[in-house]
């Protein structure tokens, strides 16, 4: 319990979510890309992926279409620094408009992604 896997290009980001769900109790770990953490998902499984939406590779909504495929019952939180171009790329998405999506906008602070994966996942 309390698996997460944090997909985001920036590393100074990355790593911050990294050591602030470490630092929680949660087992992480990271990815740079949707590519990478597919492989990471095949080896070890996680309950939980926090996914940026824009990256080289494999940006998150792909990851997400493959995720489908490769773990079902991961959940997905996106972050994004980019609101209106996130909103542009899922506005045909269902989900988005049925609220199934979970966003936290760049910067994200500590208490708000703290709080969505305990609401997500529960506490470690």
């Amino acid at each position: 319990m309390g698996h997460v896997l944090v997909v985001e290009d920036n590393a100074l980001v990355r790593e911050s979510f990294v050591e602030l769900l470490g630092q929680r109790g949660y087992q992480v770990i990271e990815a740079p890309n949707g590519e990478d953490a597919l492989i990471m998902l095949r080896r070890r499984p996680c309950e939980l992926a926090i996914v940026d939406i824009m990256m080289p590779t494999m940006g998150g909504l792909e990851f997400r279409q493959e995720l489908m495929n490769v773990a079902p019952g991961t959940k997905v939180v996106f972050v994004t620094g980019q609101p209106d171009k996130f909103e542009s790329l899922v506005e045909d998405d269902p989900d988005f408009h049925d609220g199934h999506l979970n966003v936290l906008y760049k910067p994200v602070h500590p208490v708000k992604l703290l709080a969505e994966v305990e609401r997500l996942i529960g506490a470690p």
